[in-house]
């Protein structure tokens, strides 16, 4: 088959590389709809926060009026500043059973990225490792959760065939079980607290978004050691947290503080792609009643741990421990619903949190790896 690789450039390219997956995934029953609008304006680069620090173009493989690809091609100039200057990005790669269409996108976007200077391709990554990151190489067969990349078993192929070779890994865990009863765990999270003498206070969404700053900072340090951190801008930390704020519970917004000072907070979101998946992604009126009642009313059937953070210098006084106790405990009133929580993405490098994981229940049900090619 020979495909045209052809830049997005006008409003209907666009629409095409929008439209793809909903041809790609047709019948697949654990696909879930991106919430178009939202994703327009991410791509969008005078909208999309990723644009305070890169550059994207996008790209379709088309058969005459028939798309068949799409993919983008991108620089990080916040990656080149922190890591590496001589290195290009691909992501929102989709894609037919068919190599040869797969090579000749992931051959113009290593001829984009070239032109500019790089010398590497690296990716699937939209845009960054704080959206949504790798491809997915198990864990096919269950709807993935919010913020994660989904794709058909095929795409391992048609990644490794044209050279890319692994780079990274990053995993998902679920918990959907107790490791003990509650009285034990509350007896458990209690000691901890009481030896380090603090408490967890849970908080309203909107307090945690007025102290982004702070959370921030936390962030962008804790994580400054991970495999290809980049720090966010406040701009990129508070659209996402925005984004977060109308279904986020009371309940599951944790802090540990002292005199004051944030030691560490943890935040479980009501997954959305529950919702998204019975609504095939519309968010009208109806749509929207219906996410908000899902996410802040009714029994919790799937949540996502999204971000969970102790500072280095009380990381000693067991408050991770402290706080997934307190995120067990909190969702435990809703196993008889078949509640679980994803926690992720976990980099295979952090060995001390995949083992605490594990050791509170955890099972690892997801794969998302990252490749890289010399160009």
């Amino acid at each position: 088959m020979a495909a045209h690789i052809v830049p997005v450039s006008t409003p209907q390219d666009m629409e095409d590389f929008l439209q793809l997956p909903f041809a790609i995934y047709e019948g697949d029953p654990h696909w879930v709809p991106p919430v178009l609008s939202h994703l327009r304006d991410f791509l969008d680069p005078k909208k999309g926060p990723f644009f305070e620090v890169g550059q994207a173009q996008y790209f379709l493989a088309k058969d005459g009026s028939r798309t068949l690809g799409r993919l983008s091609a991108h620089l990080n100039f916040a990656y080149e500043k922190h890591h590496d200057p001589h290195t290009g990005f691909f992501g929102f790669f989709e894609c037919i059973d068919d190599k040869p269409t797969a090579h000749a996108l992931f051959e113009t976007a290593a001829q984009w990225v070239r032109e500019r200077g790089k010398t590497r391709l690296h990716g699937p990554l939209s845009f960054g490792i704080y959206d949504e990151v790798g491809l997915l190489v198990e864990g096919y067969h269950q709807r993935p959760v919010m913020f994660h990349s989904y794709n058909h078993p095929y795409y391992e192929q048609l990644v490794e065939s044209w050279g890319f070779t692994k780079t990274f890994d990053w995993y998902g865990y679920i918990i959907d079980h107790l490791v003990q009863p509650v009285e034990q765990l509350i007896e458990r999270r209690d000691a901890l607290l009481k030896a380090a003498g603090l408490i967890i206070t849970q908080g309203k969404p909107s307090e945690f978004i007025a102290r982004a700053p702070e959370v921030l900072e936390m962030f962008n340090t804790l994580w400054s050691k991970n495999w290809g951190h980049v720090p966010l801008t406040e701009r990129q930390f508070n659209d996402a947290f925005m984004q977060l704020k109308p279904i986020l519970r009371p309940e599951l917004v944790s802090f540990i503080e002292e005199n004051g000072e944030m030691l560490a907070f943890c935040i479980v979101a009501p997954d959305i792609n529950h919702t998204l998946h019975k609504t095939r992604g519309k968010l009208g009126l109806w749509g929207m009643l219906r996410l908000l009642w899902d996410c802040r009313v009714a029994p919790l059937v799937s949540s996502r741990a999204i971000i969970m953070g102790v500072k280095k210098s009380h990381q000693w006084r067991k408050l991770h421990h402290a706080l997934i106790l307190n995120v067990m405990i909190t969702l435990s009133r809703w196993l008889k619903y078949n509640n679980h929580c994803d926690c992720s993405l976990i980099p295979e490098s952090l060995v001390k949190w995949n083992k605490t994981l594990q050791m509170f229940g955890g099972r690892r049900w997801r794969t998302f790896r990252l490749y890289d090619r010399a160009v």
